[in-house]
């Protein structure tokens, strides 16, 4: 937690008072990210970039929850999402929370107890049942597989 407050204040130092860093020093200065609060859930979406994703991978454990959203292509590496809709749903299925990512990790925080997660990623949707309990940290991966393009052969007649 202390380094992600030092990003975060080094990121406002930047942007608030203009201090210059030597040319191609910093490619990419994140924002501070903010916590927001729908009902009784607690969260923050974002990663884009590999200075903000460090800056929330340093505040996972703060939160019970972490989840991130990848895909992946045969023979190629992994790839983070972004822009991914999120639905968190209780035993009750009351949506306690329905949103778009801002990137490729959302951290939540939310009282113990079992819910469904829903993740849509252009029309594909996958679900995933978790257990969230106070003393543990709980980490989901979504995966979507790219599936090669088919290869065309032409036929000479």
């Amino acid at each position: 937690m202390k380094t992600a407050k030092i990003l975060i204040a080094f990121a406002l130092g930047i942007t608030v008072l203009g201090i210059a860093l030597p040319a191609g020093s910093v490619s990419y200065v994140p924002m501070p990210i903010q916590e927001q609060q729908v009902g009784i859930v607690t969260y923050i979406t974002g990663g884009v970039g590999d200075a903000e994703a460090a800056v929330i991978r340093n505040m996972a454990n703060d939160y019970l929850l972490e989840v991130s959203f990848m895909h992946k292509q045969p023979g190629q590496r992994e790839e983070m999402l972004a822009d991914i809709g999120v639905q968190i749903l209780d035993e009750q299925n009351n949506k306690l929370l329905d949103i778009r990512s801002d990137g490729p990790y959302l951290l939540a925080n939310m009282p113990e107890g079992n819910y469904l997660i829903i993740a849509d990623h252009e029309g594909d949707v996958k679900q995933q049942k978790i257990s969230i309990d106070i003393n543990k940290h709980k980490k989901v991966v979504f995966w979507w597989p790219t599936l090669e393009q088919p290869q065309v052969e032409e036929i000479s007649k």
